[in-house]
C-alpha cells in the first residue's frame, strides 16, 4: 500500500510551469544586461528564476545575457525527459557572426561532457512521489536534491569546445580559459545550466553594436540510456539486444532521442 507521503509533488509543478511558459516568448527578444551579482553557480537567485523565453522546440526556458566582459547563457528544464537528454547529451551553445543561420564555423561550447561509463546515476522522477503536505516534504526534497547534486558534481568535469582559437577541444570546469560553467537541481528538482564565455574569445565586444547569431542545441540522448530500455552491445559497440522493459516510460522519452534546438538574434548591451 503506498503512503500518503507519496502522492506525487511533480504533477503540480508541471502544471505552474506550463502555464509560466505560455506567457513567455518562443525566442528572446532582445539583449539584456547580466545582474551585477551574476554567479556561474546553477542557481538562478541573481534572476528571481525569471526567464526571457521558454522554446518549444528544445522544452526549456533560457536568458542570454551580458556585460562588460562575458556572454552568459542560463537555461531551466522541468520535464524529467529532458532533464535526462541534457544530462546524457549535453547543451551546446553556438555563436556565430554574419546573417547565416548555421553552426559550420560557429564557435561553440557543450556542457556537460560525461565518458560513456562514467555518466551519473540520477532519477529525475523521484519527485513525483513526494507527497508536498507532508509535514517530511522539506527535508525529502531537500535530501534528493542534495544527493543528485552531489552525484552531478561528481562526475561533470568536461567542457567540450568547438571554433574557438587557443582552446582545446575538451577543456576541464576548471579551466583558466575564460569558459566557465554550472548545473544543479533546485529543491524542486528543475535543472539549471549556466555558462559563461568571455567576449575576447568569441571575437565580440560591448563597443560594438553588430548582431550575432546564437544557436541553443540539447544534444540527442544516447538509447544506452533511455529508462525503459535495456540495450546489450557486442565488443565493436553495435548493438546485440535491445529490450522494452517499460513501454510507457520508454515512450516519454522518444523525443529525447533526436537533437532539438533553437535559433536567436542577440545584440550585446552596454
Amino acid at each position: 500500500m503506498t503512503s500518503p507521503l507519496f502522492k506525487g509533488i511533480l504533477p503540480i509543478l508541471l502544471f505552474f510551469n506550463i502555464a509560466n511558459a505560455q506567457k513567455l516568448p518562443l525566442v528572446q527578444k532582445a539583449g539584456l544586461r547580466a545582474p551585477a551579482n551574476i554567479k556561474v553557480d546553477g542557481k538562478t537567485t541573481e534572476w528571481n528564476n525569471q526567464f526571457q523565453a521558454y522554446n518549444k522546440a528544445i522544452q526549456a526556458y533560457y536568458t542570454l545575457s551580458n556585460d562588460d566582459n562575458k556572454l552568459y547563457l542560463t537555461v531551466q528544464a522541468v520535464k524529467p525527459e529532458i532533464i535526462n537528454k541534457i544530462i546524457n547529451g549535453g547543451v551546446s551553445l553556438t555563436i556565430k557572426k554574419g546573417i547565416k543561420k548555421t553552426t559550420n564555423g560557429g564557435m561553440s561550447v557543450t556542457y556537460p561532457v560525461f565518458n560513456m561509463d562514467d555518466r551519473p546515476n540520477i532519477n529525475v522522477n523521484n519527485m513525483a512521489l513526494i507527497d508536498p503536505s507532508s509535514k517530511d516534504a522539506g527535508r525529502l526534497t531537500d535530501s534528493l536534491m542534495n544527493l543528485n547534486n552531489s552525484r552531478l558534481s561528481g562526475k561533470a568535469k568536461f567542457i567540450r569546445v568547438n571554433g574557438i582559437n587557443d582552446l582545446d577541444t575538451l577543456v576541464s570546469i576548471y579551466n583558466m580559459n575564460g569558459v566557465k560553467v554550472a548545473s544543479a537541481f533546485n529543491n524542486k528538482m528543475a535543472y539549471t545550466l549556466e555558462l559563461s564565455i568571455d567576449l575576447k574569445l568569441l571575437g565580440l565586444s560591448v563597443n560594438n553594436s553588430e548582431k550575432f547569431n546564437y544557436n541553443i542545441r540539447f544534444n540527442e540522448m544516447q538509447i544506452d540510456f533511455v529508462p525503459g530500455i535495456v540495450i546489450t552491445r557486442k565488443n565493436d559497440g553495435t548493438i546485440d539486444m535491445m529490450n522494452v522493459v517499460d513501454p510507457k516510460l520508454a515512450n516519454s522519452f522518444i523525443s529525447a532521442l533526436s537533437t532539438t534546438d533553437c535559433w536567436g538574434e542577440y545584440t550585446l548591451v552596454k
